[in-house]
């Protein structure tokens, strides 16, 4: 008979909500992106080693070549050269690929409405680039050194707290949209669209903004047409009478952008020829002084007290009208002359000319 076998101890059991079975799923899915990682460095390792192999082929090709070049020139008279061994031929490999340049994106701040922009530029250099950022951590660490502000405090508390997230860039961007991606869109754009105004800008700076509003407003082109004519200024709304409707948005941008440009260039010519000195008008001749505009000028000029030579004082304000009014010199009190032509005045007279 067969001896009894006795049970041995009951073995613990997990379920799948212990906090056992949940370490060992983590501890399973971390091993996994770690063998990913490594997989993906064993394959760049593979291909820059194959890339250095291609260029040493490429050398030992080239070095055939000019040591057949040599072989093959005619021998110098008196000196006979021994034939060298024929190098072997290797199939031509092609050059090494390197990843092109791509810039960096604008540094992220935070705004609300370019989220989505500053992901899709992220992208882009993921997809040009793939050797650089081909681990899921290393994109996201990119990612959150491209941005400034708010979106760095964010993005660097993530990623401190080693959440999930921090091992799937795709989790990572669904997570950061949830914060900061809220662009204007439907009816919010509707409303900015009906109160945009051309102002003191350039048509073609208020088309960009019209543009990026009407994108996502959702209206025809025809609603859109009459709210972009009625966001023009009053000058380019009477412009625009004298032409025949555009068929589409597109043709009214470009015709109300031409006469933006025309009417704006016009006042520059305006400004500046305005701003021209005037000719000058020739200058008549001065008229030759009659005796009675000499005497009105000299009466004028005896108003200030006249400077006398030494040893003469200065007329009393008796004195001075007693001789304009006998219309005489106001310096020596002589008829038939006045002060400029007086003779005893030192260097005025006669004498002097």
């Amino acid at each position: 008979c067969f001896p009894l076998c006795r049970p041995g101890p009951a073995l613990p059991l997990f379920s799948d909500t212990t906090p056992e079975f949940t370490q060992i799923r983590t501890a399973i899915a971390n091993q996994g992106i770690l063998l990913g990682q490594h997989d993906t460095l064993f394959k760049t390792i593979s291909e820059n080693s194959q890339m250095l192999l291609n260029q040493v082929q490429l050398l030992t090709n080239q070095v055939s070549a000019l040591t057949t070049q040599v072989n093959a020139a005619p021998p110098v008279q008196g000196i006979q050269t021994a034939p060298s061994p024929t190098p072997p031929v290797f199939p031509a490999l092609p050059a090494q690929i390197r990843e092109p340049f791509v810039p960096a994106p604008e540094r992220y701040d935070g705004n609300m409405g370019t989220c989505g922009d500053f992901l899709t530029q992220c992208s882009l250099v993921f997809e040009q680039q793939p050797l650089t950022y081909a681990s899921e951590r290393s994109r996201i660490a990119y990612l959150i050194n491209s941005t400034s502000g708010s979106a760095r405090s964010w993005g660097s508390a993530v990623w401190e707290s080693q959440s999930d997230v921090c091992n799937s860039y795709v989790a990572f961007t669904t997570e950061m949209r949830k914060v900061f991606d809220h662009p204007v869109r439907g009816k919010e754009a509707a409303k900015r669209l009906f109160s945009l105004r051309q102002g003191s800008r350039s048509v073609a700076e208020m088309a960009v903004e019209f543009r990026t509003l009407a994108a996502v407003s959702g209206w025809n082109d025809e609603a859109l047409q009459g709210v972009f004519i009625n966001a023009l200024s009053e000058t380019l709304k009477d412009e625009l009478v004298s032409h025949d409707e555009s068929p589409t948005l597109d043709n009214l941008i470009s015709l109300t952008i031409r006469l933006d440009n025309r009417i704006r260039e016009r006042r520059r010519e305006r400004s500046v020829s305005s701003k021209q000195p005037a000719c000058r008008q020739p200058t008549p001749p001065r008229p030759f002084p009659t005796e009675k505009a000499e005497s009105s000028r000299v009466h004028t000029r005896s108003a200030e007290p006249e400077a006398m030579e030494v040893g003469r004082a200065r007329l009393s304000s008796e004195e001075r009208a007693r001789r304009i009014q006998a219309r005489v010199c106001l310096y020596c009190g002589e008829a038939g002359h006045f002060v400029p032509s007086c003779p005893v005045r030192p260097g005025k007279g006669p004498a002097h000319h």
